[in-house]
């Protein structure tokens, strides 16, 4: 009987503790990338590819020098990892697509066309694009 009672206790500290790593898990998934500038753009006509990391950040490849751009969007965007076809729209008519404006992603979700509004976009150094993919 004694044994039945320390047990109790002892899986309760276990709960506790997986629970805590749990949460601290889920945290670090939620803080995600951060964007060490917010202001730069890309030529709309320059973009080539695309790449989502996850449901906030996409990366958008440029022609030149292969040049890419970390693209942060607004947070509800549903489904935007399964898309093979994305289209930047040039909310101010600019021709560029940046990180400040009305500028957006869109893409087709059941018939429906879903828009994403671009937050912050930052052109990515190459050591900085290789650890921005790798979170992926």
């Amino acid at each position: 009987m004694k044994i039945a009672v320390l047990a109790i206790p002892l899986l309760l500290a276990a709960a506790c503790t997986a629970s805590d790593s749990m949460v601290q898990t889920r945290q670090k998934a939620k803080q995600g990338i951060r964007l060490e500038r917010t202001s730069d753009c890309i030529p709309q006509s320059a973009i080539s590819g695309f790449e989502v990391l996850d449901d906030r950040n996409v990366v958008l490849f440029g022609t030149r020098n292969r040049k890419a751009y970390l693209v942060q969007i607004a947070s509800a965007c549903f489904d935007i990892s399964q898309q093979i076809a994305l289209v930047t729209v040039d909310g101010d008519q600019n021709g560029q697509i940046c990180g400040f404006g009305r500028d957006s992603i869109a893409y087709e979700r059941f018939g429906r066309r879903e828009s994403c509004r671009v937050m912050g976009i930052e052109e990515l150094s190459d050591e900085r694009r290789i650890r921005v993919m790798e979170r992926k």
